[in-house]
C-alpha cells in the first residue's frame, strides 16, 4: 500500500509536466495496422488446402490453423499430396515466408525442425495471407525503437516500413503482443537486442503470443471476411461484423448485444460485481477470479487511474513464465481492442497507470479459485 502511495504521488508530479488529455474521440486519426493494398497479393479462397513435410510437427501446424480458423471464416483443409496444396510447411532455418500470394503455388511457409512454437507458425500464415510483421508498421516509432546493427545482415529486410502506397490500413491500433511481431532478440547477433518497447510492462510479452489478438482476427476478417452485400448492425466498443454469423456484431469478449452495447455479467465463478468507481481516496478490493470474466473501474472524466495489484499465492504452484494461459490481462491503454500487458501469480506486485480514465481486468483463461487484491484510485 506504501509503495502505491509513492506511485501516486509520482503520477500526479508527472502529470504536471506532461498534460496527458487523450480521449478515444481523437483516435481516427493515429494508430492504425497494415495490410497489402493490391488485390493480386490476396487469395481468393476461403477454403485452403496445405501440406506439412513429413519432418515436422503436423499437429503443430494443425493447431495453429484451426486457432485462426476459429476466428475467421476461414478453413483449411490438410493434403499429403504437395502439388495439390496451396500453402506448403517446410523445413527451414527460421520461421518465414514471402508476404502476400505470389506467383509460385504452393506458397512456401519456412519453419525450423527443433522449434516448436504454434505462435509463429500462425504469424507466418497470416503473414502470407498479405498481413504485414506488426514493428514494420509506419508508426511503429512511438512504441518501439529498432537497433540495425544488431540485425543479422539478410534479414534487415523483415525489419522494413512500408510505404502507403504498398499497403492498406483499418482502424486498429498498434499491438505489442499481436501475434504478428517479433521477439526482442529475432534475427538477432548473438545476443544483440534488436527490438526495444517503450512500453516497460509489455516488453517479456513481445513476440510470444499464442494466439490470434481480437485486432490480429479483426485485421485478417476485414481483408477476407468482409461480407458488404449482408446488412449488419452497426458495431460499439470496436465490434465488427462477425466472420461466421455476417448479420451479427462481434465483440470483444467483454461486450454482448445487438451492438456490442452491454457489459457481460461474470459468471458463477468469478466475483459477481464488475463495476468499481475510482476515487482520489485508496480502495481495496478482493476478487475470486475464474476463467471468463471481467472486471472494470472508472475514474471520473480525464482524469487517470493508478492500481496495485497481486495474488494471494499460498498454496499456489507459481509459474516460472506468465503467457496466455495462466494470466490475467490488465487493458489500461486508450483503446480497448488493444492487448495489455499480463499478470500471473508469481509472487510479485503489479504496479499500472491507465491511459484513460479507466482499467479493464480480463480474466480469459485463468484457472478457477484465484484470489486478486487490487488497490486503486484516481488521479
Amino acid at each position: 500500500m506504501k509503495m502505491l502511495i509513492f506511485f501516486i504521488i509520482f503520477c500526479k508530479i508527472t502529470n504536471i509536466v506532461l498534460m496527458m488529455n487523450i480521449s478515444l474521440s481523437d483516435y481516427d486519426e493515429r494508430q492504425k495496422r497494415e495490410i497489402l493494398r493490391h488485390s493480386q497479393y490476396a487469395w481468393k479462397e476461403k477454403q485452403l488446402t496445405y501440406y506439412v513435410d513429413p519432418m515436422l510437427d503436423h499437429t503443430e501446424v494443425k493447431v495453429a490453423l484451426s486457432r485462426i480458423a476459429k476466428e475467421t471464416c476461414l478453413t483449411f483443409v490438410q493434403t499429403h499430396n504437395y502439388r495439390e496444396s496451396l500453402f506448403a510447411y517446410i523445413p527451414g532455418r527460421y520461421f518465414e515466408t514471402n508476404l502476400g500470394k505470389g506467383k509460385e503455388i504452393p506458397h512456401k511457409i519456412f519453419l525450423p525442425l527443433r522449434a516448436h512454437d504454434i505462435g509463429r507458425i500462425m504469424r507466418e500464415t497470416l503473414r502470407a495471407f498479405g498481413i504485414d510483421y506488426e514493428h514494420n508498421r509506419r508508426d511503429r516509432n512511438k512504441y518501439i525503437s529498432v537497433s540495425p546493427r544488431h540485425i543479422l545482415s539478410n534479414y534487415r529486410k523483415y525489419f522494413e516500413k512500408k510505404h502507403p502506397t504498398v499497403t492498406i490500413t483499418y482502424d486498429i491500433g498498434y499491438d505489442l503482443r499481436s501475434v504478428m511481431h517479433f521477439s526482442l532478440y529475432e534475427y538477432s547477433k548473438k545476443t544483440g537486442k534488436v527490438l526495444h518497447s517503450k512500453d516497460k510492462l509489455m516488453s517479456q510479452f513481445i513476440g510470444k503470443s499464442q494466439y490470434l489478438t481480437f485486432n490480429d482476427a479483426k485485421l485478417l476478417n476485414s481483408k477476407y471476411c468482409s461480407f458488404l452485400q449482408i446488412r449488419h448492425p452497426v458495431c460499439r466498443n470496436k465490434g465488427y461484423q462477425n466472420p461466421r454469423n455476417p448479420t451479427t456484431c462481434k465483440c470483444l469478449p467483454f461486450f454482448f448485444g445487438n451492438q456490442c452495447e452491454h457489459i457481460v455479467p461474470n459468471n458463477a465463478q468469478c466475483t459477481q460485481r464488475n463495476m468499481y468507481t475510482a476515487l482520489y481516496i485508496i480502495a481495496t478490493r478482493r476478487l475470486r477470479l475464474g476463467p471468463n470474466c471481467a472486471f472494470f473501474i472508472r475514474a471520473r472524466s480525464r482524469l487517470r487511474i493508478v492500481m496495485e495489484l497481486r495474488f494471494d499465492t499460498q498454496g499456489v504452484q507459481r509459474p516460472i513464465e506468465c503467457n496466455e494461459d495462466n494470466s490475467i490481462e490488465v487493458k489500461y491503454r486508450n483503446d480497448l481492442s488493444i492487448s495489455g500487458t499480463l499478470f500471473c501469480p508469481n509472487g510479485r506486485r503489479l504496479y499500472i497507470k491507465s491511459q484513460e480514465n479507466y482499467i479493464v481486468i480480463v480474466t480469459r483463461r485463468i484457472p478457477n479459485n484465484y484470489i486478486l487484491h487490487i488497490a486503486y484510485a484516481q488521479t
